[in-house]
């Protein structure tokens, strides 16, 4: 019965398999346009249960919440509110396309695929991206039921079919530059950004580094498509981590953040009288578009120079902000979205680019050593935005460096004293207030152990003596 059960479900998929590519073959590409698609050739994503753990994942990324991101909310009503609804529908062609091509955009009651921002179904039903240059959802799709994906043999009871378009960053471009409806200008371009990159010369794809297994690994890892599929070296997550450490997963975001930049810090370790100059040197050593990207008139991303007396106390001597400023057609700026016309500002760091900024620094009154720092931190919003919009809004420091300075030679060669000795002037001894580092033993503590070990090897040997060892 067994065996009959399994050669009917064989039968069975491979029928199914071959309507589908029947289907596939026959059917006319969907565009992306409202209105010109059913809800019901979108299922929604909890139906996706074979894919159960990379279904856990897609609901922790920033896809499955890309319509009630508060940060996007907020910003799109401001849009609305300024264009009588008029850039809403625009922004959520993006955020919710299966809402805008079944013409369900802006109701109250829609299917649940409609209502899951970038849903499964979306993405694995899309055959091509149009002609380049990709922008604004140019996406083809094929609302045959076949879902598509990088598996050349997939194993599945559903339509499927190999799909090298999904191991492109071709099918994040469409999202991932965004182009001004009224007038052309180019609003996010973190695809275009990526074409121009070194990574794109080695052939490393966004779904390497944004769907990898942990970051900052890349490339795909080996792993299961499904439950009971076999073992693959191709598997995509669907995490599509990014820079969002407080609404998506803030252990993948984060390790993104921390390797993508590198900051280089150089200060003379004896400062002049008046002081000296430092230098700053921030490169993109891992992000293969710019830093910051996406939306970078929101995104915060800054330089930060400090000083540190012997207390701990730091004093700011110093900052460089990165980003993009738009401005209106009375070249004011910096100026929101709905007003923008051109770019008043892109201070921004490239893939593999650098840029070096110096800082004043002199010492306080009194202060002979200390501690300057330099800090590369990232907000994905300003606060103001994120308390309006009732989010939280970390800091993640993304790189630093630190150097030791000295008012004179003779606090440098004091302070290497201090370093070198402890509390007795002995080398090598830890700290100035009695604590112990770890692994150390106090000498009365040290003491005990001994007697006691030698207590108890004289008691062990009286016992083998006495016969009581043989056991």
């Amino acid at each position: 019965m067994i065996k009959l059960v399994r050669a009917l479900s064989a039968t069975f998929v491979l029928v199914f398999a071959l309507t589908g590519s029947v289907c596939a073959a026959a059917a006319a590409p969907v565009s992306v346009r409202p209105g010109n698609a059913l809800p019901t050739q979108f299922p929604q994503a909890p139906q996706c249960v074979c894919h159960r753990m990379l279904l856990s994942e897609w609901q922790e990324s920033m896809h499955s919440k890309a319509l009630d991101d508060p940060l996007f909310k907020f910003k799109v009503a401001e849009a609305d509110k300024a264009t009588g609804k008029k850039l809403g529908p625009f922004c959520r062609r993006c955020h919710g396309p299966v809402a805008s091509i079944t013409g369900q955009d802006g109701k109250a009651d829609v299917s649940p695929a409609a209502s899951q921002g970038v849903v499964c179904s979306f993405c694995h039903q899309v055959v091509s991206t149009g002609k380049p240059p990709l922008a604004n959802v140019p996406h083809l799709l094929d609302l045959t039921g076949v879902m598509r994906a990088q598996l050349k043999d997939a194993q599945a009871p559903h339509f499927t079919q190999y799909s090298k378009l999904h191991t492109t960053s071709e099918i994040c471009g469409g999202c991932h530059d965004v182009n001004h409806p009224g007038n052309g200008l180019a609003l996010e371009t973190t695809y275009a950004e990526w074409k121009k990159s070194p990574q794109a010369k080695q052939g490393i794809q966004c779904q390497d580094c944004h769907m990898s297994e942990e970051p900052p690994v890349v490339g795909p890892s080996t792993g299961y498509a499904a439950e009971g599929a076999p073992e693959r070296p191709n598997i995509y997550h669907m995490t599509f981590a990014g820079a969002q450490v407080a609404l998506g997963n803030p252990t993948r975001a984060t390790a993104l953040l921390k390797n993508a930049a590198k900051v280089e810090l150089e200060a003379p370790e004896v400062l002049p009288a008046g002081g000296a100059e430092v230098s700053v040197k921030v490169t993109n050593v891992g992000a293969g578009h710019f830093l910051p990207t996406g939306l970078t008139e929101v995104r915060q991303m800054r330089l930060s120079v400090v000083v540190a007396d012997a207390d701990g106390k730091e004093t700011e001597i110093g900052e460089r902000v990165f980003g993009t400023e738009f401005k209106d057609k009375k070249g004011n700026h910096p100026a929101e979205i709905p007003d923008a016309v051109g770019v008043a500002k892109d201070d921004r760091i490239g893939p593999g680019a650098s840029v070096s900024q110096k800082f004043k620094l002199t010492l306080p009154a009194g202060i002979q050593a200390a501690d300057v720092t330099a800090r590369l931190l990232y907000k994905s919003a300003p606060d103001e935005l994120a308390k309006a919009a009732g989010v939280e809004n970390p800091t993640t420091v993304m790189a630093e460096a630190t150097k030791r300075v000295f008012a004179t030679q003779e606090a440098k060669a004091a302070d290497a004293a201090n370093a070198g000795a402890g509390p007795s002037g002995s080398t090598g001894q830890a700290g100035s207030g009695g604590g112990l580092q770890k692994g150390a033993v106090p000498m009365c503590l040290g003491a005990a152990m001994i007697a006691a070990a030698l207590a108890g090897i004289a008691f062990w040997r009286s016992r083998k003596g006495n016969g009581a060892g043989n056991e």
